[in-house]
């Protein structure tokens, strides 16, 4: 694959990161589940290339980020868009919401992702934090995003491997 065809691919998810939906996915081969995400970052940081999700205690999908190492973050083109607010608007705890939204498991090194999907980031865990309403400097956020007080477990992940459609 050439540099070019990843490097496109990788300027459009983080354009697709802050605008479109992206699904996050932790878990294994038994058991796994997805989440749709439209919040988090790509970058660098302790010399590695990162991703930075944001899950929130209350979700299904934070039991699985939380009991496994490793996990993808997928991005989809617009013709995807209903089935990523399926994921999004249902609880795996309830339904087979993948089966809902129409959408192919498959897996990366034994780490869940979508066939659909046109580039998947494979990331590890490197750290963890859990917000607190003491941590925004910009006391406004707190206020506006977190009105239940359900703050994010932040994570950062070292991105281990990038795959453009398969």
């Amino acid at each position: 694959m050439s540099s070019d065809v990843v490097d496109n691919a990788v300027t459009h998810a983080f354009q697709g990161l802050g605008h479109e939906w992206a699904l996050l996915t932790a878990g294994d081969k038994k058991k796994f589940n997805t989440m749709t995400i439209s919040w988090g970052a790509l970058g660098f940081i302790w010399e590695r290339p990162i991703v930075t999700v944001m899950v929130r205690p209350v979700r299904y999908t934070y039991g699985f980020i939380e009991k496994f190492n490793e996990f993808t973050v997928s991005f989809y083109t617009r013709q995807y868009r209903k089935s990523l607010a399926i994921l999004g608007s249902k609880s795996g705890r309830d339904v087979d919401k993948v089966a809902l939204a129409g959408l192919t498991p498959t897996f990366i090194d034994g780490i869940p992702t979508f066939k659909e999907s046109y580039l998947t980031v494979v990331a590890r865990k490197l750290c963890r934090m859990q917000l607190k309403p003491t941590d925004f400097v910009n006391q406004n956020l707190d206020g506006e995003f977190y009105p239940e007080k359900d703050y994010h477990t932040v994570y950062q992940a070292e991105i281990i491997k990038v795959v453009k459609e398969r």
